[in-house]
């Protein structure tokens, strides 16, 4: 009989994409592993159903258990194999206890990015064996070895002897990393139930040069040095993914844009999309030196429809934590003329934000904000996750870091920053209830003309209104949403969902209510009366154009609106981030043709898709883009 491994894969709830990780394993085995021929690899893949595994161990235990007592029984260890992330850590360790108790003589290897702290789970765990950094040349050796006695002989494992925890030698990484058999190889594109997947993680880099307190990727398992495949077989790969129907690849690269060869995989892919109208969307982590060679990328993108955004990862600009992060050197910093050119050009460019990162403090992050809402059209704002395996996560006496474990996550030792050396509790809490306020508000698609033109006006602090927003919603819908407490900050981020459907469920209540917080908000932080009854003026107008635009209920339709003043204008001043003059507000009878696509509380639940999927003026793109500035524009050279 042959020696069966099983080796499991998770994807993420947003992310339901081919099993890459564990098909580039098995890949490598195929190719430079002693016993193919005795070995059976099994690629077990939940695509985005954790609900799934249950049903997979019951008929694993009745089809595949006797397999594995049997190949024990002959000598043949068998094992079963996880690819662990953050978001699948929980669910992963529960079944590999179930299963060592099914099968106490089966081997649990492990790898990944979230148990490269191999103390953590070695000693509390159903784990047997971490693999250490890159896993392919390991893992292999490891199925090649006759039994424990060699595993120190193993570069790149950790495990328990005799109650000690062993690492063996730190494995080189790759040099030329062409000589990986591909998964592609060796995994099915098409999903359980024969489709397509919708997504794929595809690589064409490894490495990454930056060691950001918070993160594991260049600190890590992947280390510094970035290295590429070559753009032949990046292009011979893509091609048999867009042939398989496969619609969007997303780069797990950390700094697409830094190589000089990213220019000519940017060049494959729109050829190809030209060729083939596929994928429809393209995404990555983009280099954090944003100079001519990321934004020539960007562009040529842009220009062939493959960019659903242009992600800056600012993180934070608290000169303290950008100090603690090691971020301080990073171009990234020296955003705004490239965001303000790209926002003209209607390049969907969005930054990145961290609340809780330590150094920070509530006070300077809205700070932080309220600038960035006068520059970029779109903000993401995430909650900080301590992961294992980083400076933070090291350090997290010395930083008195405070954590709140996230939800689901529970042993998989994935966890909410909530205080530090730098905020207390109270304050951290607060964060997330700003980043629940600007998910409904600025993401959510509520408010975002009446937000960018307040913070263009520079007038009032920003953040602090969408905090007073939020508290007077959660007590608007306190009978619609039972368990809704404002004063129970983690709470209402658990309720973004319901607060979104039900805000615009109820669209006059919802805009009567942040108009009334919006007005009094003016008055209590403006001096100048005669100003102070301008902008009010102004915030009334807008919150009818962004009532106008944003998500609906109900089912598709096409609607006229009325303004009384310059409302297309405005909408094409402030979408070019800039500040639209006096004379547009003035009474100026206008119709808009509307388009809307419908489906809160059906289609959409999340606030997250109200960015996605809102209102839009019901005019032809082309002739929409006439009027707007061409979108070309050339690539800035970065300050020194």
């Amino acid at each position: 009989m042959q020696r069966p491994i099983w080796l499991l894969s998770l994807d993420s709830d947003t992310f339901p994409a081919a099993p890459m990780t564990t098909g580039g394993l098995k890949a490598y085995y195929h190719e430079f592993g002693k016993n193919t021929a005795q070995t059976d690899i099994q690629l077990v893949h939940f695509v985005n159903h954790p609900e799934r595994i249950s049903q997979w161990l019951e008929q694993w235990q009745k089809e595949e258990l006797p397999r594995a007592q049997a190949a024990a029984a002959q000598g043949m260890q068998p094992v079963i194999g996880f690819s662990v992330y953050t978001w699948n850590a929980a669910e992963f360790l529960d079944l590999m206890r179930e299963v060592k108790d099914l099968c106490p003589e089966i081997l649990i290897v492990v790898g990944g990015p979230h148990v490269q702290k191999a103390s953590d789970y070695l000693f509390s765990e159903a784990v047997d064996i971490v693999v250490m950094g890159e896993g392919e040349a390991t893992f292999t050796d490891f199925l090649d070895a006759s039994g424990p006695e060699q595993w120190p002989d193993v570069a790149g494992l950790a495990f328990v002897q005799k109650g000690e925890l062993v690492m063996t030698p730190e494995r080189p990484r790759f040099r030329n990393l062409n000589l990986l058999p591909s998964a592609l190889d060796v995994i099915s594109l098409l999903d359980d139930e024969g489709n397509p997947y919708d997504c794929i993680a595809y690589e064409t880099s490894r490495g990454c040069p930056y060691k950001c307190a918070f993160c594991e990727w260049g600190t890590g398992a992947i280390g510094t040095k970035m290295l590429s495949f070559s753009v032949d077989r990046i292009r011979h790969d893509w091609n048999f993914i867009v042939d398989a129907g496969i619609k969007n690849i997303w780069l797990t690269d950390s700094n697409f844009g830094a190589l000089r060869e990213d220019v000519e995989k940017a060049k494959a892919l729109c050829e190809i999309k030209q060729r083939t109208g596929l994928p429809h969307t393209f995404a990555t982590s983009w280099s954090k030196k944003h100079g001519p060679r990321s934004q020539e990328i960007v562009l040529l993108l842009h220009e062939n429809n493959l960019l659903p955004h242009y992600h800056l990862a600012l993180q934070t600009l608290t000169p303290l934590a950008l100090e603690l992060c090691h971020r301080t050197n990073m171009d990234a910093n020296k955003y705004e003329p490239i965001a303000r050119e790209m926002a003209k050009a209607r390049v969907p460019i969005a930054c990145e934000l961290i609340w809780g990162l330590i150094g920070d403090n509530l006070a300077s992050f809205e700070t932080n904000l309220d600038r960035l809402f006068a520059v970029f059209p779109t903000i993401n704002i995430f909650g900080y996750t301590l992961l294992p395996g980083t400076e933070f996560y090291g350090k997290r006496e010395e930083y008195q870091i405070e954590t709140l474990p996230v939800a689901g996550y529970g042993k998989a030792k994935g966890e909410y920053v909530v205080g530090c050396m730098s905020f207390p509790i109270e304050e951290g809490l607060e964060g997330y209830f700003l980043i629940t306020a600007h998910l409904l508000m600025s993401r959510g698609y509520m408010m975002p003309l009446t937000l960018r033109y307040l913070a263009l006006s520079e007038a009032v602090p920003v953040a602090g209104m969408m905090r007073s927003m939020l508290h007077a919603l959660c007590a608007e819908f306190s009978e619609e949403i039972p368990g809704l407490n404002a004063a129970d900050k983690m709470g209402v981020y658990e309720f973004r969902e319901e607060l979104f459907v039900t805000s615009f469920t109820y669209p006059e209540r919802t805009y009567q209510c942040v108009q009334r917080v919006a007005l009094q908000w003016i008055e209590d932080h403006m001096d100048n009366n005669v100003e102070a009854a301008r902008l009010k003026h102004r915030v009334t107008q807008l919150l009818e154009l962004d009532q106008a635009f944003a998500p609906h209920t109900g089912a598709t339709r096409d609607v006229t609106a009325h303004f009384d003043f310059d409302a297309d204008k405005v909408m094409d001043t402030l979408e070019g981030m800039d500040l639209p003059a006096a004379a547009l507000f003035a009474e100026q009878p206008t119709e808009i043709g509307i388009h809307i696509p419908g489906g809160v509380g059906d289609i959409i639940k999340d606030p997250d898709g109200g960015v996605w999927i809102h209102a839009e003026r019901s005019t032809s793109k082309d002739e929409h883009a006439a009027k707007l500035q061409p979108v070309t524009v050339q690539a800035l050279a970065l300050p020194a």
